[in-house]
């Protein structure tokens, strides 16, 4: 799921709220900078706070300065100033509140959902009435509570997976980040050995994981430059040997591939053709992500192949 900057900065402005409401002392402007704001300069944090400080008391949690710690401003909420101790909302504005937080509640790749639901429940008995998805997320089993809380708390995990050849294993694991797919939740993590990351990160389906533990004393360091957006893949480029293949894309249909490839393959002229060069996996999944599309295979031939059957089996009988 390739998340826009204005998704990003929902998550941070939850995640803002939450760890105001849940602060127990004053937050110094050093630790907010390190955990939400690790990319900008010390002017553009500044900017940046003041910005999701007014959205905040927008939503009803007022953050305020609350003096200095060594050397630098400390913040807290205002609670005389904020929606604290069960303040309630109108029908309408908690509609609007759900409707505004439902894209990260049904995310299931944001750790922090339960939370978030439990806070806004402080500001309306709307959201104390558990939704469908809830419910499922809470089915989803131990596994994916313990991923959630080690992505969280910067944790690694003692993990026992069975691979899609029906093989146990049972290894250490540094989980970096969650992406949803397809109706499956997808984990990146890498190996650990001797308490530190060996080899490089892949991808693991969780509902695979037959038990999962997060480790209190062995911290995870995710690599400064991973971002979870270049592990999305699309639905046919799931599997363990990938071969290249390439689409003509019609006149007209460049912009909606664009949107749908996910940043995934390259469009480039072939004389007056445009076509889109991508790697696939799964060659029936890719024939079907085609024909959805609008788009013609060209090569390899066990892919066009595909297509013409999944073409021919939509066709009516005796046509």
């Amino acid at each position: 799921m390739r998340l826009t900057k204005d998704d990003e900065r929902a998550r941070r402005i939850c995640s803002l709220a939450i760890e105001f409401m849940n602060a127990r002392a004053p937050i110094a402007s050093s630790a907010l900078a390190a955990r939400y704001y690790p990319e900008l300069s010390a002017d553009s944090f500044r900017r940046a706070f003041s910005r999701d400080r007014a959205l905040l008391a927008a939503c009803g949690v007022r953050v305020v300065e609350r003096g200095r710690q060594a050397g630098e401003t400390s913040w807290g909420v205002d609670e005389r100033g904020s929606f604290a101790g069960g303040a309630e909302l109108g029908a309408r504005e908690a509609a609007a509140l759900e409707l505004t937080c439902q894209g990260v509640l049904e995310d299931p790749t944001f750790p922090l959902a339960g939370d978030l639901r439990l806070a806004l429940a402080k500001l309306s008995r709307a959201f104390a009435d558990e939704p469908a998805f809830a419910a499922a997320r809470r089915n989803e089993g131990r596994a994916l509570g313990e991923l959630r809380r080690a992505l969280v708390e910067h944790l690694c995990v003692e993990a026992s997976y069975t691979n899609a050849r029906g093989w146990q294993a049972r290894r250490t694991l540094a989980p970096y980040g969650l992406f949803a797919l397809g109706g499956s939740t997808y984990l990146v993590a890498a190996r650990v050995t001797d308490g530190a990351a060996d080899g490089p990160a892949r991808t693991y389906r969780v509902d695979r994981f037959d038990e999962v533990v997060a480790l209190d004393d062995v911290p995870c360091e995710v690599p400064d430059d991973f971002s979870v957006l270049d592990w999305v893949r699309l639905p046919f480029q799931l599997g363990s040997k990938a071969r290249p293949a390439a689409f003509a894309v019609p006149d007209g249909r460049e912009g909606a591939l664009a949107d749908a490839a996910r940043g995934q393959g390259e469009l480039r002229r072939e004389g007056k053709a445009l076509v889109w060069e991508v790697d696939v996996c799964d060659l029936p999944a890719a024939a079907s992500w085609a024909v959805a599309q609008g788009i013609r295979p060209l090569r390899p031939q066990a892919l066009v192949d595909a297509w013409r059957e999944v073409l021919e089996g939509a066709l009516p009988h005796g046509a």
